[in-house]
C-alpha cells in the first residue's frame, strides 16, 4: 500500500504482535508469511502469500529479532 507517512510514524500505529519491520524498506504482517527460506549472508528470504514485485529480505541485523518475533 503506499501512504503519506514515514515508517517510523507508521511503526507507532501497528501493532507488534502482528507486524515486524525486517528492512528499511518493509514491514510484514505475520499473517502474510507462507515461506522462509535461507539467504545470503546469514540473511532470509520471506515468500508472502500475495506479494511476489520484490525480494523480501529480513535485513542481516533484524535476523535474531525476527525469530524471536516469530515464536
Amino acid at each position: 500500500y503506499l501512504l503519506d507517512t514515514t515508517l517510523e510514524q507508521l511503526e507507532e500505529e501497528l501493532s507488534p504482535k502482528n507486524f515486524f519491520r525486517i528492512s528499511r524498506k518493509f514491514y510484514v504482517n505475520i499473517d502474510a508469511i507462507k515461506d522462509i527460506i535461507s539467504y545470503t549472508n546469514s540473511r532470509l528470504q520471506l515468500k508472502l502469500n500475495s506479494y511476489n514485485e520484490y525480494e523480501v529480505i529480513v535485513a542481516r541485523e533484524r535476523v535474531k529479532d525476527f525469530k524471536t518475533w516469530l515464536e
